[in-house]
C-alpha cells in the first residue's frame, strides 16, 4: 500500500518538514516512488518498507477513518441483550468496539501484531491481551459487526465494593497535581496524602485505587489538572479538514431547526412563528425531508427521522448541535456523550439513533454554522420567508419578533404548501458548483451517490419492522397496581400474559418505562425496568365496553378464568404436603411438645373483668362476732342506720 511522503511527516520521529522527510527514509534505505496525486506528482512509499512504530503511528491516525459495513441486524439477538444487566451490556459493548476494530484492521491486511497494538493504543491494556484479543476475533467470525455487541455477552458478576476514600483527600490530590509540574509523578502525590490524612484523618486507600479514579477522569479533566485549561483547549481542538467528494451520500447527515420569520395560525386563532426542521445529506445537499412545529422539540425531530430512514434507509452519522431537542432522551438516549442531561440516571429510554444504529455527533459550542443544514436555512430564508405569499404574515428577522395587531398568519397548510414547493425546487435545480457536483442538481447527486454506495459494496441499510416499531414510541415512567396493570394517561394497559411480569413491581417503589405508539394507543405497549433491562412485550390495552354489556361479561370471565389457571398452577408448583404425610408432620410435632422437658409455669388466678367504677382499696376487717351482728342489722327489714345516727 503507497502513501504520500507529505502525509509522514511529523509522525514518530519523521521530520516535519517535506525534504527532510525524504533524506530521513533515504538515510534508512527505503525507496521511494513518484506518481501522480490531486495536487500534481507527489513522492510514495510503501507502507510495508516503514519502520513499526512509523506504521503503527499512521494507522492509529487512520482508525476514525475506516469504515465497516454494520451488516444486516438480528432482532431477536438484540432483544436477548436488552434483557441483560446494564453492566454486562457495557462489557459487551466494549468487546464489540474491539472486535469491530480488528475486523477493519484486517480487512486493511495488518498483521496480528499490528492490529493487537493498535488496539492497545486506543482501549488500554484491560481485556486487550493476545489470548483476549485471539478469543474476541474467534467469537464474532460469521456474524454482522451489528451483533457483535449480543454475541460477546458474558455471565454477569457483580464488581468487588470500592474501597472507601474520603472526598478531601482526592480534592487534595487533584490539586497538587494541578499545582505541579506535568511530569510530577501520581505516585509522589498520593504518598504526601497518605501522610496528610494520617494527621486528618482521612480514609486514604492504595495507590492502586487512586490510580484507577485517575484513569476513569475524562481525557479532558486529566489535562485540565496537568497542564492547564487553555493549554487542554488548544490540544483537545481538532482542525477542520474536510474533503466533501470523500464523503458517500446518507454517511453523514446534517439535522437543525430554526424559527421562521413568517407567523401561522395552527387552527386557534393565535399568531405563532412556527419552527421548521430540517436534515440535510451532507455529501449531496439534498434536503432529505422537513418538519414544521410549533417549537424545536423532540418529538417532532423523531418523526423526521424516522420518515427519513423508512424512504431512504438509515444513515450512518447523524450531525447536529447540543440543542434540548437533539440532545434528549428521545434522540441521544444511550449515547455516551450527549452535551445535555449528564450521565443516564433513572428511567432513560432508548433513542432513535441507538435503536436505528445511528452515530451521533455534535457540533462543538459555538461552531454551529459549520453544519450544513444552516447553510441550506441561510438558502432558503430569504426565497421563502420574504416571499408573497407571507404578505402581512411577516414581522422582520429579528428572532424574538412578536405579532402586531397588522399581522395577519397564514394558514399552516399554506405555510407547509410553500415550504414543500421551494424545497423541491432547491433539490432538483440544476447547475449546482458546490464542490464535486459539476453542475448536477442536488437530486441527481443524491441518485448517482446511492447507486455509488452500490458499487463499492456498501448498500444503504433498511430499517426492521422492530427498529421502526421502537423508533417511534414515546416512554413514560408509571407505576404497576396490584392487578399488574398500569395506567397512562388515562389510558389502561396489562392482561394475564402480562401480569406476572408486571405485577413484580407493584409495592417496590420503582417506576417502569412504557413506550407506546403516539399515533395508535390501542397498539401493544413494552416496558422496561428502571435499569434499562426489557421486563415483556406486547403488553395489551384494556379496551372498555359498554356497561352491562356482553362482551364485557365476556371479558371478565376470560380474566377469571386466568387467574384460576394461574393460582391452580401456582398451588402446583408450591408442592405441598400430601393428607398423609402433614398428619404424620404433625403427629410428630405433637410427639415433640409432650416430650418436652421444661416444666410448665406455675398456674394464675384468673380473675373476671370488672366494668364498674375502678377498685378502692379496702380496710381489713377483722372477723369477729361483732361483724356477723352488723350484718344481720343491715339486713333487717325498715333498718335505717342513717337515722339513728341522726338522731331521728
Amino acid at each position: 500500500m503507497l502513501v504520500k511522503v507529505r502525509d509522514l511527516c511529523g509522525m514518530s520521529g519523521v521530520p516535519t518538514c517535506r525534504k527532510n522527510a525524504g533524506a530521513w527514509l533515504e538515510a534508512r534505505r527505503i525507496g521511494t516512488v513518484t506518481g501522480a496525486s490531486s495536487g500534481g506528482p507527489a513522492s510514495f512509499v510503501n507502507l510495508s518498507d516503514l519502520p513499526e512504530d512509523v506504521r503503527l503511528a499512521w494507522w492509529h491516525r487512520e482508525l476514525d477513518r475506516l469504515h465497516l459495513e454494520p451488516g444486516a441486524r438480528d432482532d431477536s439477538a438484540h432483544e436477548a441483550f436488552m434483557a441483560q444487566p446494564a453492566k454486562a451490556r457495557a462489557r459487551a459493548e466494549r468487546k464489540a468496539a474491539i472486535a469491530t476494530m480488528l475486523t477493519a484492521l484486517r480487512a486493511q491486511g495488518l498483521k496480528e501484531g499490528e492490529r493487537f497494538a493498535l488496539v492497545r493504543q486506543r482501549f488500554g491494556d484491560k481485556g486487550t491481551s493476545t489470548p483476549s484479543l485471539k478469543r474476541l476475533s474467534k467469537a464474532v467470525e460469521g456474524e454482522a459487526p451489528i451483533n457483535y455487541a449480543p454475541a460477546l455477552l458474558d455471565d454477569y458478576k457483580a464488581t468487588a465494593q470500592r474501597a472507601e476514600m474520603s472526598q478531601e483527600a482526592w480534592r487534595f490530590f487533584l490539586t497538587m497535581i494541578r499545582d505541579a509540574a506535568p511530569e510530577w509523578p501520581l505516585k509522589e502525590a498520593w504518598r504526601r496524602v497518605r501522610d496528610a490524612g494520617r494527621v486528618a484523618g482521612w480514609a486514604v486507600p492504595s495507590f492502586p485505587t487512586f490510580y484507577r479514579r485517575w484513569t476513569e477522569l475524562s481525557e479532558a479533566q486529566r489535562l485540565e489538572a496537568r497542564i492547564g485549561r487553555e493549554e487542554a483547549a488548544k490540544r483537545l481542538s481538532l482542525p477542520a479538514m474536510r474533503d466533501k467528494t470523500s464523503l458517500l451520500v446518507l454517511e453523514e447527515v446534517s439535522l437543525d431547526g430554526r424559527t421562521q420569520d413568517f407567523f401561522v395560525n395552527w387552527g386557534d386563532g393565535k399568531a405563532t412563528r412556527p419552527t421548521m426542521l430540517v436534515l440535510v445529506d451532507v455529501a449531496s445537499n439534498t434536503v432529505l425531508d422537513w418538519e414544521l412545529a410549533p417549537s424545536e422539540n423532540a418529538g417532532a425531530t423523531v418523526r423526521l427521522v424516522k420518515r427519513v430512514c423508512q424512504n431512504y434507509g438509515i444513515f450512518d452519522t447523524l450531525y447536529t448541535d447540543n440543542g434540548s431537542a437533539f440532545a434528549g432522551h428521545l434522540v441521544a438516549g444511550g449515547n455516551p456523550h450527549r452535551f445535555r442531561n449528564g450521565m443516564p440516571k433513572g428511567l432513560q429510554p432508548m433513542g432513535i439513533c441507538q435503536i436505528m444504529g445511528i452515530k451521533l455527533r455534535f457540533a462543538m459550542p459555538g461552531n454551529a454554522q459549520a453544519k450544513i443544514a444552516e447553510r441550506i436555512f441561510a438558502t432558503l430564508s430569504r426565497a421563502v420567508d420574504d416571499g408573497p405569499e407571507f404578505k402581512g404574515a411577516h414581522a422582520g428577522h429579528t428572532p424574538g419578533a412578536s405579532p402586531s395587531p397588522k399581522v395577519v398568519p397564514v394558514p399552516v397548510e399554506t405555510a407547509k404548501a410553500v415550504l414543500a414547493r421551494e424545497i423541491a425546487r432547491h433539490n432538483r435545480e440544476a447547475g449546482r458548483r458546490s464542490q464535486g457536483a459539476r453542475g448536477r442538481s442536488y437530486d441527481a447527486i443524491l441518485h448517482d451517490g446511492l447507486a455509488a454506495r452500490e458499487a463499492l459494496g456498501r448498500p444503504v441499510r433498511r430499517p426492521t419492522a422492530d427498529q421502526l416499531y421502537l423508533a417511534g414510541l414515546v416512554w413514560k415512567p408509571v407505576t404497576v397496581d396490584r392487578t399488574g396493570r398500569v395506567a397512562v394517561n388515562g389510558w389502561h394497559y396489562g392482561g394475564p400474559e402480562t401480569q406476572e411480569a408486571l405485577i413484580r413491581f407493584h409495592g417496590t417503589g420503582r417506576k417502569i418505562l412504557i413506550g407506546r405508539d403516539p399515533d395508535d394507543f390501542s397498539a401493544p405497549a413494552i416496558a422496561f425496568d428502571d435499569a434499562g433491562n426489557l421486563i415483556c412485550r406486547d403488553i395489551q390495552p384494556v379496551k372498555r365496553g359498554a356497561y352491562g354489556s356482553a362482551d364485557g361479561i365476556r371479558d371478565a370471565a376470560r380474566n377469571r378464568k386466568a387467574a384460576r389457571e394461574a393460582t391452580k398452577a401456582a398451588a402446583a408448583a408450591n408442592d405441598y404436603l400430601d393428607d398423609t404425610a402433614y398428619a404424620q408432620a404433625m403427629a410428630a410435632l405433637n410427639q415433640a411438645s409432650k416430650s418436652d422437658d421444661t416444666p410448665p409455669p406455675p398456674p394464675r388466678k384468673v380473675v373476671g373483668g370488672r366494668f364498674g367504677a375502678p377498685l378502692r382499696d379496702c380496710a381489713h376487717v377483722a372477723e369477729d362476732g361483732l361483724s356477723d351482728v352488723i350484718e344481720e342489722f343491715d339486713r333487717a327489714k325498715g333498718f335505717d342506720p342513717w337515722r339513728v345516727l341522726s338522731g331521728q
